[in-house]
């Protein structure tokens, strides 16, 4: 067992200082910055409100309005940075429709488009074709599109606040812990929605702990009144979700008791766990404005 745990901590020593550079970490506390790639936007997608709303093709970067396309909520676009047109008292932002390509030259073209479609809905052939719509469409009817189950690694320094162990050999009960412990993580994060926070995060975690013996949870202290401290390895596993603005997350966790008090202590080796609303692996960075205005 020793010779595992050894190698367990090894392992994820290794995997946290080869990721530390390229994850953002906050010592003593769960919150992690998502990733970039986690929360950057695929693009815009109107709303579901039965509305089908004009776009208009490009024609030497200015709106054709005798040329238009009808866009739902079943396609999505991005907005091209191109300073906005004032036409009659209305703005309209240049957009490109991307289709299913995750990339997209987002680069205005000077010349003059034709298309022969129009006044139909969107389809395959508009897609890398560019378009304009009224600003306040894309202000008032539109939601953020992201990539669906995008994921990152990620890693950071673990606390769990309190320990709940259960009824053991000579335990009276089963009881809570305060020991204090801090273990280095490392885990997967997911995306579990293209539009709504909603996130998934198993991982992994080992560090040290610290540990409280007396008579009722270690059968070398026979005195009632002795209280002895000790250290040990703390280890194990967890999963945290994020459904909004609440994080709920479940701990399984381990801890190999060293010394000599350490080899009769009750629990050593025995499973434990934690749980909280508060731990948020998901806490986004400070937002600042995008080409897509997010």
């Amino acid at each position: 067992m020793k010779n595992s745990i050894y190698f367990l901590s090894i392992f994820l020593a290794a995997i946290f200082s080869s990721t530390v550079n390229a994850q953002e970490t906050v010592a003593e506390s769960t919150e992690i910055t998502t990733s970039e790639k986690i929360d950057h936007p695929l693009g815009l997608r109107v709303k579901k409100d039965g509305v089908d709303y004009l776009i208009y093709s490009d024609q030497n970067l200015a709106p054709n309005f005798e040329d238009y396309r009808k866009i739902n909520y079943q396609v999505y676009f991005r907005k091209i940075q191109h300073p906005v047109k004032e036409i009659d008292g209305k703005k309209y932002q240049l957009i490109t429709i991307p289709g299913s390509s995750k990339t997209q030259d987002q680069t205005p073209k000077s010349e003059s488009l034709q298309y022969p479609n129009s006044g139909t809905t969107v389809s395959s052939k508009d897609y890398d074709k560019n378009f304009w719509i009224e600003e306040s469409v894309i202000e008032k009817n539109t939601n953020t599109e992201y990539y669906k189950f995008a994921n990152q690694v990620f890693s950071g320094l673990l606390t769990a606040p309190f320990k709940y162990r259960l009824k053991l050999g000579n335990a009276p009960e089963s009881l809570i812990d305060g020991d204090f412990n801090v273990a280095p993580f490392i885990g997967w994060k997911w995306r579990l929605s293209n539009q709504n926070p909603y996130y998934v995060a198993p991982f992994i975690f080992a560090g040290v702990t610290t540990l409280n013996y007396n008579s009722a949870n270690n059968s070398g202290i026979t005195d009632e009144s002795v209280i002895e401290n000790g250290t040990g390895i703390t280890y194990g596993a967890g999963i945290s979700f994020r459904i909004g603005s609440v994080s709920p997350g479940i701990i399984l966790g381990f801890d190999h008791s060293l010394g000599n008090l350490g080899s009769t202590f009750t629990y050593k080796d025995k499973a434990w766990l934690s749980f909280s609303v508060n731990y948020d692996f998901f806490k986004p960075k400070k937002e600042t404005k995008t080409e897509d205005g997010q």
